[in-house]
């Protein structure tokens, strides 16, 4: 087998292991390909030179912490689901009255459960209902989903399930330093439980001050509907062919407004009254959907490419967002099967707050696009399975779980978290045997635990690790620790710890958690056994720093899933997200200083 350490120094070994994770940093920065093939990618690089064996790889793959992140995640999808949660949160929430009130208990409660239930499904479930208490309460939603996600966030901190940042590190630390090096569920809870309430004291004190007052995509789309696009094509038949705008009337329907004509060699924005119409020609009006139907019954022979014909039958609106691992972003629309595939037909598209114009078919999506669609029968069913969409606003819940299964699962889950926590089992061997109890009571069936599965997402913590691994191997992480030493140590101790702290909340900023988390956390722990410095403060600085991500709508997906819905703009999350990670690492590294130093 080729071995690049048989033909190139050990110090050309760490160059070429540096340059695949600076190369493969770049191309997350960049969205060159989705996050996963990146990795994947990265992953090859340094399978085939043999910096990384086959056996290396599998292991990263089949560790016992991806396989925990995994169980968690199907959990969560399945307690989102649960009538009985969804009645706890209504009988907190939509009684309350008062902003101050409302945020406090909002973000209390959501940061206790987010240390104990993954908190993508859980801000997807609570999202509707901060939603409409803010509509009934005159509150902007603006006001209270940023608010919603860091406090998910923020939870995840309190224990070791609680982020699977958490779980990542110390799938590191065991495979560096041995299973006794491991952590226990509650080891983040005296440096997380202070943060939380800090967190909480700053979102109530600033939180009304200084977010957006804005509205919602589906607020928009109701109270301004020429916001939004829909597209026509003329037909050969069509007897507009032939005529100019003027003639036909185009300009003159009510509650529509001819924005564009879309045509293979060009495209006529605000088509004046003399063009002349052509076959093949797509007419992009903005208005109200209502009236899209008066166009079809004047038998004008134009179609309709994205079905919005169904508007006629259903007028059931609902709101999507493209999630960080979707496979349908770089695609174009009319490239997605869309229709097909989730029996749903895309009549907007919008991003960061923007109108987007052209034919929507010709729209290339991207991770955060706010899709407005006209729901089928079978829609909620097929969003649930493919994993592809986010569902944020809906009129119906999905909840195939009855009261009697839904309180088993409860139940049962509580006590898969009990016992780990009392010690008496590992993490692993207790949801293990909850999914063997929910399966056997037919609580849930083999088939849903098969959607629930995220593939994306194993594999990039799969191969996260694995570059993780090449780093410690080939001495690459030890490299940068030692020349990155004589920079800071004239800082001292805590100079150090502000660096990696800060090095951390930057890349995991601009990419994933989980791979900020895998290429610092080697570096930091060579960091502290050169200097023979107790492990734990840099695990936890690395930790917090990479799972605390509130500077941008991209570093955390909570953060991307409010970010339509609440109307933001990309600097809305650094305005007020800003002086929250100050406040955060200047805490955590008093508190960490405060107990080992």
């Amino acid at each position: 087998m080729f071995q690049l350490s048989e033909y190139i120094s050990e110090e050309g070994v760490q160059v070429y292991v540096i340059g695949v994770i600076l190369l493969t940093i770049i191309f997350l920065y960049k969205e060159i390909y989705n996050t996963a093939i990146t990795f994947l990618g990265a992953v090859g690089l340094l399978l085939l030179p043999g910096v990384v064996t086959s056996n290396d790889v599998l292991s990263s793959f089949a560790n016992e912490q991806v396989a925990i992140i995994v169980m968690l995640l199907v959990i969560g999808q399945f307690l989102k689901r649960s009538p009985v949660i969804e009645n706890v949160f209504q009988r907190l929430f939509l009684k309350t009255k008062g902003y101050l009130k409302f945020t406090f208990k909002m973000t209390a409660c959501v940061s206790l459960f987010s240390g104990f239930m993954n908190n993508t499904p859980l801000v997807a479930l609570l999202l509707p209902y901060v939603v409409d208490w803010g509509k009934k309460n005159k509150i902007s939603p603006s006001k209270l989903l940023i608010p919603l996600s860091f406090a998910a966030i923020m939870g995840g901190g309190l224990t070791l399930i609680g982020t699977s940042t958490n779980l990542i590190a110390d799938s590191i630390i065991v495979g560096k330093m041995g299973p006794s090096a491991g952590l226990s569920m509650f080891s983040f809870f005296v440096i997380g439980a202070p943060l939380v309430v800090i967190g909480i004291v700053y979102i109530l004190f600033f939180g009304k001050r200084i977010l957006p007052k804005n509205t919602g995509m589906i607020s928009n789309f109701h109270k301004n509907k020429r916001e939004y696009l829909v597209d026509l094509l003329v037909t050969e038949k069509s007897p507009l062919v032939g005529k100019t705008i003027g003639e036909s009337n185009l300009r003159s329907l009510k509650g529509l407004y001819l924005v564009e004509i879309v045509r293979p060699d060009k495209v006529r924005t605000a088509p004046g009254p003399k063009e002349i119409m052509r076959a093949g020609d797509y007419i992009i009006f903005a208005g109200e959907t209502d009236n899209i139907a008066d166009i079809v019954n004047l038998d004008l022979g134009l179609e309709m490419p994205n079905d919005l014909e169904k508007l006629q039958r259903k007028k059931e609106v609902v709101e999507v967002i493209v999630p960080y691992n979707s496979s349908l972003s770089k695609k174009k629309i009319k490239d997605t099967d869309f229709r097909a595939r989730f029996d749903a037909a895309i009549i907007a598209v919008r991003r960061d707050g923007e109108k987007l114009y052209g034919k929507i078919g010709e729209m290339t999506l991207q991770k955060g696009d706010m899709m407005l669609c006209v729901a089928g029968h079978d829609f909620y069913k097929r969003i649930d399975q493919a994993k592809e969409v986010t569902l944020i606003s809906n009129v119906r819940q999905l909840q195939d779980i009855d009261g009697k299964k839904s309180t088993s699962l409860i139940i049962s889950t509580v006590i898969s978290i009990l016992l780990p926590a009392l010690g008496w089992i590992s993490l692993f061997q207790s949801l293990l045997l909850l999914f063997v109890f929910l399966l056997l009571t037919r609580v849930v069936l083999f088939g849903e635990v098969k959607r629930a599965i995220n593939i994306n997402l194993i594999a990039i913590m799969g191969g996260a690790l694995s570059i993780g691994v090449a780093m410690d191997k080939s001495g690459a992480a030890q490299l940068i620790a030692t020349e990155g030493l004589i920079i800071l140590e004239p800082l001292g101790t805590m100079g150090i710890l502000s660096g990696v702290y800060l090095i951390t909340t930057l890349l995991a900023a601009y990419m994933t958690n989980i791979a900020a988390v895998s290429i610092i956390l080697p570096i930091a722990l060579s960091f502290a056994e050169l200097n023979g410095y107790d492990y734990e403060p840099f695990l936890f600085c690395v930790a917090f720093a990479g799972s605390k991500t509130f500077l941008t709508p991209i570093g955390y997906q909570t953060n991307l899933m409010v970010y339509g819905p609440g109307g933001y703009k990309f600097k809305d999350y650094f305005k007020f997200g800003f002086p929250l990670t100050v406040l955060f690492m200047v805490s955590t590294l008093i508190i960490l200083k405060l107990i080992y130093f």
